[in-house]
């Protein structure tokens, strides 16, 4: 494996013969993978396992990519992290341009931007630390997963011009709800 470019493969053996396939599995630090307040840390290489196969005019690139992620909890602020698995199926040409096919240059597939590509799309814009977060209070700040507060919610401006009509805080009862009694 190059260590110095860890995600080039050189695939002149590979398109001498069109339908040829092989396996690569190949991980090293990307820089700047990073959206908003999420990034995959500087020390977590991610990992492409791919077949790559010759096919008319290039190569395809099937596979996974593999990163782990990490941010801040867009509810109650507390680290959060993840693991990114995703499905990638891209077209190396000699014509490429990095919008519809990636390019094939001198007979080398360069997976880094297949890579980068694949986890800035998958990163999550507004990560939890948990599927059940209560978040902080908006009133007091404490952290509702750790201990509840106690505070009320205050109650919303746009609903102020029914108090004039004195109505208790208590459900109104339709007639619809009402128990049929003894007629």
């Amino acid at each position: 494996m190059n260590t110095r470019h860890p995600f080039v493969v050189h695939v002149a053996k590979l398109r001498r013969a069109v339908g040829t396939r092989w396996n690569e599995r190949r991980q090293g630090l990307i820089e700047g993978l990073e959206l908003a307040d999420v990034a995959v840390p500087g020390h977590a290489a991610p990992v492409a396992d791919v077949v790559l196969e010759s096919v008319l005019g290039g190569v395809s690139v099937t596979g996974t990519v593999t990163a782990s992620w990490a941010g801040e909890c867009r509810r109650c602020l507390a680290p959060a992290s993840g693991v990114l698995e995703l499905e990638v199926r891209e077209l190396y040409t000699e014509e490429g341009d990095g919008d519809e096919t990636y390019p094939l240059v001198d007979d080398e597939v360069d997976l880094e931007p297949l890579v980068r590509d694949a986890v800035l799309l998958e990163l999550p814009l507004a990560p939890l630390c948990g599927p059940d977060c209560l978040g902080l209070c908006p009133t007091c700040g404490a952290d509702r997963n750790e201990d509840a507060c106690g505070c009320e919610a205050p109650r919303d401006p746009r609903w102020g011009a029914l108090d004039v009509l004195g109505v208790p805080d208590a459900r109104v009862e339709t007639e619809s709800s009402r128990s049929p009694g003894p007629r």
